[in-house]
């Protein structure tokens, strides 16, 4: 989308972005990192190295424009204005509001899926998993604060016929489509770079739930390719799902939206079941597991506390989440989530009692 409304803004509206011409570009984007992950394995750390940089970079430049060329709205309307136009309590609609916030810190997890390929995984995977969170937030912080203070007229930026408020605001504040379109360039390549990272952590973890024989066909999928050593078929299976998947774009906007909000959804259940299997069974259990030398420890208290807090934040929201964005409720405004949700849940459920008496799983 953003390469979309780059190529609207170049064009000076020339350019029509159409939803197959953007499904399109999904496509070749999506095809690059899958090339990328097959035949540049030698190069991926040092790709997602460079990821990171052009990331923070991107935020830093992206804000110092921002801030420099554009009108300014006051303090007092970035920080104690509160718009509800949602028909929910303020509350509720709050919390609706923490979708997004929410959709950009998952994924942290990814970390964890390549450490039988890290020199030192039981120092670098939880080190790597809290410096996700802080450089994501921190960063996040600081763009939303430059975001809030620029935007001077939100009307038009959400009515832009780019389809992408933020393309939009760039224009606005720069004034130049040449420097809008670098901008929203500039975004378009941490997407890039985030779509080859999430196939190289799928692909890894679809390989080792295969191999542990949790995943269907598993002899077929754990496989390594010989000469490339990586595993091709788990990384065409991301390419294919992704390919299929992304055709709910073409469809109604409400099926895409709620296959967007249900990925939210899957991911912090995933996160939460654990930290609620550990806390019913008690933290203690890790003390088996742990050394003086283990790197990463937070005892038993700070532990507690702490893992109580996530699962807390992971239920309320996940079920905030299911709800529509406002009301009263239509049929193209109803958020479709749940039973997205429950359908998902159910296949899984099936999969259990078919083939879960095959899972075995790995030795810790």
């Amino acid at each position: 989308q953003l390469i979309s409304a780059a190529a609207v803004v170049a064009s000076n509206n020339a350019y029509e972005a159409t939803a197959w011409k953007t499904y399109l570009f999904f496509v070749a984007i999506l095809t690059f990192g899958t090339v990328g992950n097959i035949w540049g394995n030698r190069i991926l750390g040092r790709w997602n190295d460079c990821a990171l940089y052009w990331s923070i970079l991107s935020v830093v430049i992206t804000s110092i424009i921002l801030l420099s060329m554009s009108e300014k709205t006051d303090a007092k309307q970035v920080f104690t204005d509160f718009n509800n136009e949602t028909g929910w309590s303020d509350g509720v609609a709050w919390i609706l509001g923490l979708l997004q916030s929410a959709l950009s810190l998952i994924g942290f997890d990814v970390v964890l899926h390549l450490t039988e390929e890290m020199p030192n995984p039981s120092r670098d995977a939880p080190r790597a998993m809290l410096l996700a969170v802080v450089i994501g937030g921190i960063t996040g912080f600081v763009f939303i604060l430059v975001i809030l203070f620029c935007l001077t007229d939100p009307a038009t930026v959400l009515a832009s016929s780019t389809g992408m408020p933020i393309v939009e605001m760039f224009l606005q504040s720069t004034k130049s489509r040449v420097a809008a379109t670098i901008l929203a360039l500039m975004l378009s390549v941490c997407f890039i770079n985030g779509t080859s990272a999430s196939i190289t952590s799928a692909s890894r973890l679809l390989y080792s739930m295969a191999r542990d024989k949790g995943i269907v066909c598993h002899k077929f999928f754990a496989h390594i390719q010989p000469k490339l050593d990586v595993p091709v078929r788990t990384i065409m299976l991301c390419y294919i799902f992704n390919l299929l998947f992304g055709l709910l774009y073409l469809g109604p906007t409400v099926a895409f939206s709620a296959y967007i909000a249900s990925c939210t959804i899957f991911l912090n259940v995933s996160y939460a079941c654990p930290v609620i299997a550990l806390l019913v069974r008690g933290r203690s259990l890790l003390a088996e597991y742990q050394t003086n030398k283990t790197p990463a420890k937070m005892g038993l208290r700070v532990g507690a506390v702490i893992n109580g807090i996530a699962a807390a934040f992971v239920v309320v929201t996940s079920i905030f989440f299911c709800f529509p964005a406002g009301i009263p409720v239509s049929a193209n405004t109803m958020n479709y989530v749940s039973p997205v949700v429950g359908g998902f849940y159910l296949l899984l459920a099936v999969h259990w009692f078919t083939g879960g008496k095959d899972f075995q799983g790995p030795v810790i």
